[in-house]
């Protein structure tokens, strides 16, 4: 499965001290007195970076006689503690240290001469911000318990992101983990933008800060090229949209964390995107004022810092949206905060794309008239947001079409070409999975007509699935009819007549026990009491395949999709067998094999197979049958397919274990360690879980892994590729998993495109792709 990259997307990864020189360029930084002294430089040209007139103040044939501060070695460390936050203590500790032990000499010189003490150097300008930035942020206050953290850089915006691993955190220790990881974020874009970062006198690393917040916008120059989406199949589809906006919200590097939501209706234009406010609280805690330098700053100050630099972030996230797709022609921004005791709105805006695309995104602007401008619901006085009522909801239709999530099982609805090429069907009703679909359906309307009175009850339920097309609905009619009639269902439970009417079959109710026999290891009690009720069934020849219909079952939407382009013959109508026929032939194959009656359990799984192809445990079913009977060359094969077809993480996970132990069997060692490595990278936590399934193989390939260093990934790969074993999701897999993706997002069927999302995000682990999945809204109720 493919991940989001900067290669795929260098318009959001070129560094934000391209944009940040642009609009810095208007309005070249001035230095203070003492540096430009202490430099001895002349006056700097108009060509050159902050950065490097800065660099230009240095020395080079002078030894350095201050530490400096790598960000990245920093970052490493970081990410690989345990306990990043006292590491961060350890590091202000060694900076505060170093610097008071330097608070004698020439603080305002970047080079000395070379016999200056041969002790511990001096701390650089960045790392005294960054001590500074920390302190400030309360890193080592005690008034507060701070949660276990982990520090990650995301390689989308590769910002500094303290994950919380606590299951629960005090709103004031998030807001000191937010205000941490900013003072972070600070110094690394400092180090990202300026040449010398160490070098740059302190006063400027604090205007830099102020600036990077007011110039956050200037990360997208125009709304008009649609660049996000250019390389897509359909630029304008949800698909290619949603993935424009969430690439932008992950990789945009803004100083404070950005946490977004969003739905898209590209089809009728509109975009609606809420995101998280940053409190006044979070803003930097020292200011750089002109003719002042260096000042703390007032809760005043604060607040106005807050409110222009939130009213921003709904600007760019506009932009991102706007840029995405000419069709999008009114993005909806709101910006909320969340405390414990109340969820409040501060601004609430639609803005046009015509009147948008006047906003100098990389220029001057005011925010507050810019939305007063397109009469955004705001209450700002004094640069000070008070709450307002948010004028629109994430989930009200206008993003949210209740048509997305029709029944696909009971839709009329033609697929146009490609998407019917991309999903294997013509018409949506092929992508259906939920055998009884049309009972529930009529089971809900029955639910609204029941009354207290048998007789009205069962005049209802004849007037409405009487004598419906569908056999299963008119015999769930009169079997519910008749058990109103004799007593045995209550006309005043209209919940039990519901589920009998869609569940209530003898297979169905014959299952559920056989399956509780199984719990209690009645092997034979359930052996019988399934093989009684598929009896009828067999003799009338019920769900066998002929010339020109075929009976499946189907786990997911996903696996439908599969089954459609992969292995249907394009022949013969797909029909779906009740869930409860699997599930009959899996118990009578379970029972069977702990009966020792193997031939029957090998049938009765192979049956399981035919009737759910993509099934992942009816072919582990099959798999361990056949290897009960000594064929394991058959049961390998078995798995073999299992992994040719596998997609989601249980699937390549199960199936890579079960090879492991039949490759350690055969005394294939690498083999075997190759597939136990790759079932542990898809399925990291289910080693003990499974051993009790793999026998003890599983423990001494757990053992054989560890006692030696791993294999690589080009060993893993040749080892398999030695033994003719798949490397799953193959790329044929991948490359339909992804198509059927992308079409079922954009011909709007969302039942199906929420489960490739959710697959999608399991297998990656993309934060772009969980980004998307969030952006499909839930069913609505009916």
């Amino acid at each position: 499965m493919e991940e989001t990259d900067d290669e795929r997307w260098p318009h959001w990864t070129r560094d934000f001290t391209q944009a940040l020189s642009h609009a810095f360029g208007r309005q070249p930084a001035p230095t203070d007195e003492a540096s430009l002294h202490a430099g001895g430089s002349d006056t700097p040209t108009a060509n050159q970076s902050l950065g490097a007139r800065f660099a230009a103040a240095v020395d080079a044939a002078r030894p350095r006689v201050t530490s400096t501060l790598d960000i990245d070695v920093l970052s490493q460390r970081l990410m690989a503690s345990d306990d990043p936050l006292s590491d961060l203590g350890l590091v202000v500790a060694d900076i505060r240290s170093r610097q008071r032990d330097a608070q004698n000499g020439d603080t305002g010189s970047i080079i000395v001469p070379a016999s200056a003490s041969n002790g511990a150097l001096p701390p650089s300008n960045l790392e005294v911000f960054l001590a500074d930035a920390l302190d400030d942020a309360g890193l080592l206050a005690p008034d507060v318990a701070m949660p276990s953290v982990s520090a990650v850089r995301p390689h989308t915006s590769r910002l500094f992101y303290l994950r919380v691993n606590d299951p629960e955190l005090s709103y004031a220790a998030k807001l000191r983990v937010l205000r941490i990881e900013a003072a972070l974020n600070a110094a690394l874009l400092a180090s990202a933008f300026f040449e010398n970062a160490d070098d740059v006198p302190t006063g400027e690393l604090v205007r830099f800060r102020q600036r990077v917040a007011a110039s956050v916008t200037s990360q997208i120059p125009t709304i008009a090229d649609g660049l996000p989406t250019r390389e897509e199949e359909r630029p304008n589809g949800e698909w290619a949209v949603r993935k424009g906006i969430s690439t932008g919200i992950e990789h945009f590097q803004v100083p404070y964390r950005l946490q977004a939501s969003f739905r898209t209706n590209v089809a009728d234009g509109d975009v609606a995107l809420v995101v998280d406010l940053t409190p006044p609280s979070i803003m930097p805690a020292h200011v750089w004022v002109d003719d002042m330098g260096i000042v703390p700053s007032t809760p005043e100050m604060r607040r106005r810092a807050a409110t222009d630099y939130n009213l921003r972030i709904g600007i760019l996230l506009a932009a991102c949206a706007f840029r995405c797709s000419p069709c999008l022609q009114r993005a909806w921004v709101a910006g909320t905060v969340d405390t414990p005791n109340s969820h409040d709105c501060y601004y609430s805006v639609c803005f046009d794309r015509d009147g948008f695309s006047r906003i100098p995104l990389t220029g001057s602007f005011d925010p507050v008239q810019t939305y007063q401008s397109f009469d955004a619901t705001i209450a700002e006085q004094d640069g000070q947001l008070s709450p307002v009522r948010q004028s629109f909801s994430l989930e009200s239709e206008r993003f949210c079409p209740a048509r997305r999530y029709d029944s696909v099982e009971l839709s009329q609805r033609v697929l146009a070409d490609p998407f019917a090429k991309a999903l294997g069907a013509k018409q949506v009703s092929q992508l259906g999975i939920v055998e009884e679909s049309k009972r529930t359906e009529v089971a809900s309307q029955i639910a609204r007509r029941l009354s207290s009175s048998t007789e009205e009850n069962v005049r209802a339920i004849m007037e409405l699935a009487g004598n419906d097309e569908d056999t299963t609905v008119k015999d769930a009619a009169r079997r519910c009819v008749g058990k109103l009639i004799d007593g045995t269902l209550a006309e005043d439970d209209p919940q039990a007549i519901q589920d009998e009417f869609i569940n209530g079959d003898a297979l169905t109710v014959a299952v559920e026990k056989a399956k509780e026999q199984l719990s209690q290891r009645d092997a034979s009690g359930a052996l019988s009491t399934t093989l009684d009720a598929l009896k009828p069934l067999e003799e009338g020849h019920a769900f066998e395949d002929d010339a020109t219909v075929e009976w499946r079952a189907f786990g997911s939407y996903v696996d439908r999709v599969l089954y459609n382009r992969l292995l249907w013959d394009g022949f013969h109508e797909t029909r779906l067998a009740p869930d409860a026929y699997l599930e009959a032939q899996l118990v009578v194959s379970v029972a069977a094999l702990a009966q020792g009656q193997m031939s029957v359990a090998t049938e009765r799984a192979r049956r399981a197979v035919e009737v759910a192809p993509m099934s992942i445990h009816s072919r582990l079913q099959l798999a361990q049958c056949l290897d009960a009977e000594g064929r394991t060359d058959d049961a390998m094969v078995e798995v073999g397919h299992l992994l040719e077809l596998a997609h989601d993480p249980e699937g390549v996970g199960l199936g890579y274990f079960r090879m492991a132990s039949y490759e350690w069997n055969r005394q294939d060692v690498r083999a075997a360690r190759a597939c136990y490595q790759r079932a542990l990278s898809f399925m990291p936590g289910v080693a003990t879980q499974m051993a009790s399934q793999l026998s003890a193989i599983v423990l001494q390939l757990q053992g054989a892994a560890t006692s030696s260093e791993p294999l690589s990934e080009d060993q893993v790969r040749a080892a398999l590729a030695a033994r003719d074993i798949a490397i799953a999701p193959t790329e044929e897999v991948s490359d339909v998993f992804f198509e059927g993706m992308r079409a079922s997002l954009d011909a709007e069927i969302f039942p199906v495109a929420r489960e490739f999302m959710t697959i999608l995000g399991l297998m990656t682990h993309d934060d772009v792709y969980y980004g998307m999945l969030r952006s499909i809204e839930d069913e609505p109720d009916h």
